[in-house]
């Protein structure tokens, strides 16, 4: 008896030993199981060791969201050699987890219109209607996006901001007079024809929606001639397209986008403060009129949202931002959520615990939100596109630049909003 207890105590040794011989992928399998077994602060751990690569090696942002909306960040820059494309890591977030970008400044007005060859014209007649226009600014963002299989916002056309006094009088000087109201149409005209040409001849189906006009609605005395007050000025000068064409300025320019536009491009109407009472009404009257004309597919909502402001993204508050949601599904256009950030105030560059848990937060319950809210969910708002405004804090291709707003820190290191944002979307 004695002797067959030893026998089996040494059988057992050998396999242990022979169990430890197996290799190192056996022991890390073994002590994984051991965690997966453990109690909830080991599974935290590993939950907390699967974020730090999550974003790298786990599920893609635009895959997660695939049923609801494209997934977009836009391109930031003040020039081309600043472009996020430039650095590696803004260019890798953008490959990985979007299939929607936008300019937030290298297609606008300022940059696409060529004032020497302009000016040129103009020596020649005052009232020229020609419009030269030079794409260096964006076609490398463009070609990214061809290559890389990115769709891109269009992003503006016409703006009473950095777009040049000079485009709107006489000789193209901007120490002349205005120019007449027909002939600025014409200018008008040409200008949007000669982008919107540009980007069907050379970016098919790439560039699949365009912001029309930008923020006309004037949040306090604008012209109220028409039921969605016109805004009239700006910084204390001109609205250069109202004082050269007016209110009618806004629908002259969908009337021109939907004439040139390539084929099935949404053209968009972009604004901010969208959820605050009176300025959403008057944003409301704008597209609905618009609509009835067929002249518009979209609108874009800017959040214009911080930690606090407004109190509730959820709810049915006067002023939550679901609320203004509900109000534009009523128009029956596409809804795109377009500069989307939650802004930390500071000028340290300091990002107390506190602050990042609330930003987080606040990313969490909008994308919550907008789950919701769109279509696919049996919401109401066929919603086709959200961009946060930027991928990563401190823009790293520049050097003083202090901001916390986006997902990724100046590292192109994930942030706890990031991951909120992703849980979301692996959310049911």
């Amino acid at each position: 008896m004695k002797s067959s207890k030893i026998t089996a105590l040494i059988l057992c040794f050998c396999l242990m030993l022979s169990m430890t011989a197996c290799g190192s992928n056996n022991s890390t399998e073994n002590k994984t199981n051991s965690n997966k077994s453990a109690s909830g602060s080991a599974i935290t751990e590993n939950k907390k060791t699967s974020r730090d690569v999550s974003d790298v090696d786990g599920p893609a942002l635009k895959d997660l969201y695939a049923k609801y909306f494209m997934m977009g960040a836009a391109i930031n820059g003040s020039d081309k050699s600043t472009a996020a494309i430039h650095h590696e890591g803004m260019a890798n977030i953008l490959k990985k987890h979007y299939n929607s970008t936008t300019l937030s400044n290298l297609m606008k007005p300022c940059y696409l219109l060529d004032e020497k060859a302009c000016v040129k014209k103009g020596k020649k007649n005052a009232n020229a209607t020609d419009v030269s226009l030079n794409f260096d600014s964006c076609k490398e963002s463009l070609d990214f996006c061809k290559e890389n299989g990115i769709k891109m916002r269009g992003h503006t056309l016409v703006w009473h901001n950095q777009t040049p006094e000079w485009f709107f009088k006489k000789n193209y000087d901007a120490k002349k007079g205005y120019v007449s109201k027909k002939v600025m149409a014409k200018r008008m005209e040409n200008y949007i024809k000669g982008v919107l040409e540009y980007c069907k001849k050379n970016y098919p189906g790439v560039v699949y929606c365009f912001d029309v006009v930008n923020e006309c609605v004037d949040d306090g005395t604008g012209d109220d001639s028409v039921n969605w007050n016109c805004r009239t000025t700006f910084n204390g000068g001109d609205n250069f397209w109202y004082a050269t064409m007016g209110t009618d300025y806004v629908e002259k320019a969908f009337t021109y986008a939907r004439k040139y536009a390539e084929k099935g491009m949404k053209l968009i109407y972009n604004d901010y403060n969208v959820y605050v009472p009176a300025k959403e009404q008057n944003i409301y009257n704008l597209v609905k009129g618009l609509k009835e004309k067929n002249l518009i597919d979209g609108i874009g909502l800017q959040p214009t949202v911080d930690l606090y402001n407004p109190d509730e993204l959820k709810g049915d508050s006067y002023d939550s931002f679901e609320n203004c949601l509900k109000k534009y599904a009523e128009l029956n256009v596409d809804i795109q959520i377009t500069e989307l950030s939650f802004k930390i105030d500071e000028e340290t560059g300091e990002r107390d615990e506190k602050s990042l848990k609330r930003q987080a937060d606040r990313y969490q319950e909008m994308f919550e939100l907008l789950k919701k809210m769109d279509t696919a969910s049996g919401g109401p708002c066929n919603i086709t596109s959200v961009t946060v405004f930027g991928i990563c804090d401190d823009y790293p291709l520049y050097d003083d630049l202090v901001q916390c707003l986006y997902l990724w820190d100046k590292n192109a290191k994930p942030k706890e909003s990031f991951y909120r944002v992703r849980e979301v979307g692996e959310s049911k």
